[in-house]
């Protein structure tokens, strides 16, 4: 897009494109001032997590492009403030050159980490021989400048026996090089790591690059007109602003992540030191109540059943434990083998998990097939005295989930209510979420359990 305008404007023979504006220029050199303030802080703040090389130079290059902008472009404007001559042209001219070849050696060191005690003693050196060369370049080369600014807009009236009298000018060309060669090394870097802030990075200095180019070609740079290099290089800054503006986002977000772990693990460790550790205490107690009312078969019934709605209130409690210790974004198949895994260990029987990779279901539908993997689970083991379970996920027309054992099988006639509730909760849960529930089985010939989501 930015070399079609730049294009059309010089093959069109379009002239003059510029608009003169003392308060929209101070207004432009404001912002990306502003911005580049913004941008040096986030990178900072990168670095200091991460405490990468790359991340260091960009800081830097930001903070090139925020002090050349404000102390040689913004304050000079806002406040009318006229330099030496030379110097009104070089300062911004070799400010912007020494924040460019920073981005650039950022765009190209490796990403490797940065030895912190060692940079916290050189840190201030390096700032101020960055400070130093911001400042004290232009001032060297301001004897070059023979005028305070340039203010042609024609290529017709600007041609190649003008750069002896304004090398300033041409030194754009060798700016638009290195952020060109920055912009693809962004890209390139945010293609094999993803870090979306390389991304804009990237696109924005391709932008940068084409505004040095129009400065080349309509000499206007630092004027008091706005022309479509002036346009092209608040673009650029803009760029950078959307890219902070997402990293911040993506900041936030991980932190309102960590939280929620955070309270999902506070609230496991209550459920373990408290209701756990109390069922765990009924579920011993009346085990012990059973064995000495053994003589006494209606009461050891009503043990039996007191024991076995021990057993599965805490088996409810240590899936709660589970669950919320576990981070909220798992993959679906890494929690039901999990699930299944937990079961099967604590009640001694032997788990084979065929589970696809490829399937997901909404947070209800991930919830109800996780229960009813722990319930099946559980009453193969427990009722079905099954040595062997086979859980089996998969994604074709619609979520197929099926256990099946070998264990002894049983008459749905002749089942207790704690195990007709078992049953008759999945497939109420199952038919709920729209699915269908199906149980085979037959005595002495094991059992199989099927959901079938659409």
């Amino acid at each position: 897009m930015a070399a079609g305008i730049t294009t059309l404007l010089t093959s069109g023979g379009v002239a003059d494109l510029a608009y003169r504006s003392p308060s929209l220029h101070v207004a432009l050199e404001t912002a990306v001032a502003v911005i580049s303030v913004v941008a040096a802080h986030l990178v900072f703040g990168r670095f200091r997590q991460g405490s990468k090389l790359n991340d260091l130079l960009l800081f830097y290059a930001f903070a090139a492009f925020a002090i050349s902008n404000l102390l040689l472009s913004a304050l000079p404007a806002a406040l009318s403030i006229s330099y030496p001559k030379g110097l009104a042209t070089w300062g911004p001219t070799i400010g912007i050159l020494i924040a460019v070849s920073l981005l650039f050696a950022a765009a190209h060191v490796p990403a490797r980490r940065v030895n912190r005690p060692v940079w916290d003693r050189i840190d201030r050196v390096a700032a101020a021989l960055v400070l130093a060369a911001l400042l004290g370049a232009p001032i060297v080369l301001a004897r070059f400048g023979t005028t305070e600014h340039i203010s042609l807009f024609s290529p017709a009236r600007w041609g190649w026996n003008d750069l002896p009298n304004h090398p300033e000018v041409g030194l754009q060309v060798v700016v638009s090089i290195l952020f060109v060669a920055a912009g693809f090394a962004f890209a390139r870097r945010a293609e094999k790591t993803g870090d979306e802030l390389m991304t804009w990075v990237a696109v924005g200095s391709v932008l940068a690059a084409f505004a040095r180019v129009n400065y080349f070609i309509f000499p206007s740079l630092y004027s008091q007109w706005v022309s479509v290099g002036d346009v092209l290089r608040l673009s650029f800054y803009l760029i950078l602003f959307i890219g902070a503006a997402r990293e911040i986002r993506t900041y936030q977000g991980r932190a309102a992540s960590a939280a929620v772990l955070d309270e999902r693990r506070r609230m496991a460790r209550e459920l373990h030191d408290g209701l756990a550790q109390e069922l765990a205490f009924i579920a011993g107690q009346t085990k012990r109540l059973a064995e000495i009312s053994a003589d006494l078969v209606d009461d050891q019934m009503h043990v039996e059943h007191l024991a076995a709605a021990a057993e599965r209130a805490l088996d409810e409690s240590r899936r709660a434990i589970d669950a919320l210790s576990q981070p909220a974004l798992e993959p679906f198949h890494i929690a039901v083998a999990n699930e299944a895994r937990e079961v099967a260990a604590r009640v001694g029987a032997e788990l084979e998990l065929e589970l696809a990779t490829d399937v997901e279901v909404d947070p209800a539908k991930r919830e109800m097939l996780l229960r009813i993997v722990r319930e099946a689970v559980g009453n193969a083991a427990r009722h079905g005295h099954a040595g062997r379970i086979v859980v089996q996920l998969s994604n074709g027309s619609g979520v197929h989930l099926s256990i099946v054992d070998d264990g002894v099988g049983f008459d749905s006639g002749a089942l207790d209510a704690g195990e007709r509730f078992g049953l008759t909760s999945m497939r109420e849960r199952a038919v709920a979420a729209g699915g269908e529930f199906r149980l085979t089985t037959r005595a002495g010939g094991g059992t199989l359990i099927e959901v079938v989501l659409p």
